[in-house]
């Protein structure tokens, strides 16, 4: 009975773990994933996914996992194991991302930034120097499988309950487009009145002097 609530503790955690971790994440050729199997080193290690999108698993063979998400590949996983060990418990983690970048187009520095984890957009308008334009009305996510996510800013600043956290995250591929605002250039106009001035000045001074 012990044994028997042990093992549900950790299957819960460990799926919580990786829900948590990557629920949208989806898995890439060139990731290095870790398989654990609880009381079972045999059938864990860490695997790198193929350009093909498998990896060879001990016993099994080879596994598709690209495409799936890491939950996605607990559930499979388990399924296969099923076969040699009675209720398997399986935990998936990222080790390492193929494509460990972000890019930012637009915004205070716009740019390529390394990140080491799915990034919250707030944490990386911070990275990049925020926004140069407080009364930005959107910006938008273009993900790497072309997905696009449009934030509306004036909703995202305030305490929005339809803010959906895990929507607002950029993963290693994504882009971070900041679209340019209009601003009306004051300086200029005010430099443009004052020589439109000038010249109306000089051309009724001589228009007065040529009269007389």
């Amino acid at each position: 009975m012990r044994n028997l609530l042990a093992i549900s503790i950790l299957l819960i955690s460990f799926s919580g773990a990786c829900l948590a971790q990557s629920e949208e994440y989806v898995l890439k050729p060139g990731d290095v994933i870790s398989i654990s199997v609880v009381e079972h080193a045999e059938f864990s290690g860490r695997q790198k996914i193929r350009p093909d999108g498998k990896i060879n698993y001990p016993v099994i063979g080879e596994v598709e996992v690209a495409s799936l998400t890491c939950a996605q590949l607990v559930k499979i996983m388990q399924g296969k194991l099923a076969t040699y060990i009675n209720n398997p418990v399986v935990s998936v983690s990222i080790e390492a991302y193929y494509a460990n970048s972000i890019y930012v187009i637009g915004g205070g520095k716009a740019g390529q930034y390394q990140i080491y984890e799915p990034l919250d957009v707030m944490k990386a308008l911070a990275m990049c120097g925020g926004l140069s334009n407080q009364k930005q009305e959107f910006i938008k996510i273009i993900r790497a499988d072309g997905t696009i996510v449009r934030i509306d800013m004036r909703g995202f600043w305030g305490n929005d309950t339809r803010r959906d956290p895990k929507k607002y995250v950029l993963y290693p591929g994504d882009t971070l487009y900041i679209p340019p605002t209009f601003t009306i250039p004051w300086g200029l106009i005010a430099t443009i009145l004052g020589i439109v001035s000038a010249s109306l000045s000089i051309y009724l001074t001589v228009d007065r002097i040529t009269s007389k």
